[in-house]
């Protein structure tokens, strides 16, 4: 029932829809086509009507457009295609958004079954909702999302994780430790007189040398490992899977590494040593994060009391055999000829 007066009918009011509107009857076959159809698929009425939609879309019943449509001609319910699941139904150019990485216009459709006289199901009115900019707003916003998330664990100056993040790394390693029973170490490094660094040459040369420093580390250690910033001049390093004594071995190569690369600075060359404490599972009856940081802090602690540059395990009183290689048959471990491995540019 309308009330619409004579000579306006519903082909004018759907023209003016600021979403696309297309009519089909049980053969597919295309009988209104509005004025948003024709603008984004650049194609006239005479061009569509009386043809088979899937004529004009061939790529329609990869969609599952055409079980759609026969579900709805058959029970006479509403079916849908979201954006967030679909992306796209018809292939129309978004050609008027500049920013963004979607070469289709993004689209929500719905199918609403339209009866005839008799109370059957005849027609198919298929509407077509742009999403594009809502699409770009939560690409962006996951975009957003991402970058805080990496920001929120990553130290602005060295780009290692930062403090908060290690320690839930090292959580986590502690309680693969406790499931799996394979050992975990735990190594804290200091800069030895990293003071006099920034007292001689600025903070912005001290800057420079922490970053080479934390560049060096982490291409010294296993892809495995997770090297971060504890704070200052201090690093750690989480070794999982790493016996004591393979530890202390890759702290120490590492130690000597860095005590024979200079930093660049203003044409002169800036050398640094380094101090190193490691704590190990296979020393502790009950691991936990707390006691691996602190015994390493103790190590460490040691290793600068007895005149830096050199690495000390705990317990203080026993001495590991360096000789023992961390993982003999891992590919990504400093082997015993002293070769640098995966060791990338400064």
């Amino acid at each position: 029932m309308s009330n619409l007066p004579n000579g306006l009918d519903y082909a004018q009011i759907v023209d003016t829809l600021s979403q696309g509107v297309i009519v089909i009857d049980r053969e597919m076959r295309i009988l209104l086509w509005n004025y948003w159809m024709e603008a984004h698929s650049r194609l006239t009425r005479e061009d569509v009507l009386g043809k088979k939609i899937g004529d004009v879309f061939p790529d329609l019943d990869q969609k599952g457009f055409f079980w759609k449509v026969r579900s709805v001609f058959t029970l006479g319910n509403f079916a849908f295609f979201s954006q967030g699941l679909h992306s796209y139904i018809f292939p129309l150019a978004a050609t008027r958004y500049l920013e963004t990485s979607f070469d289709k216009m993004q689209q929500s459709v719905i199918l609403a079954p339209l009866r005839g006289p008799d109370g059957q199901v005849e027609y198919i009115c298929v509407s077509i909702k742009d999403d594009t900019d809502a699409a770009i707003y939560k690409e962006r916003l996951e975009q957003s999302k991402q970058q805080l998330e990496i920001m929120s664990r990553t130290d602005p100056l060295t780009g290692l994780v930062n403090r908060r993040y290690l320690f839930e790394r090292l959580q986590e390693e502690v309680s693969r430790h406790r499931r799996s029973g394979n050992p975990l170490s735990l190594a804290i490094l200091d800069i030895d007189f990293f003071k006099h660094v920034n007292d001689t040459y600025g903070h912005i040369c001290g800057d420079k040398v922490l970053v080479q420093f934390a560049d060096l580390l982490q291409s010294q250690v296993r892809r495995y490992d997770l090297v971060g910033r504890y704070g200052g001049e201090e690093f750690c390093v989480i070794l999982p899977g790493a016996p004591l004594a393979g530890a202390e071995n890759v702290m120490n190569r590492f130690r000597i590494y860095i005590e024979n690369t200079p930093c660049l600075w203003e044409e002169q060359e800036i050398y640094v040593t380094v101090s190193a404490g490691v704590a190990s599972s296979e020393n502790l009856p009950d691991v936990d994060l707390d006691s691996l940081l602190r015994l390493a802090d103790e190590a460490l602690l040691e290793a600068k009391s007895n005149g830096r540059n050199q690495v000390r395990t705990w317990p203080l009183d026993v001495k590991t055999d360096p000789a023992i290689a961390l993982g003999a048959n891992d590919p990504d471990v400093i082997p015993d000829d002293g070769t640098i491995m995966d060791s990338g540019p400064i």
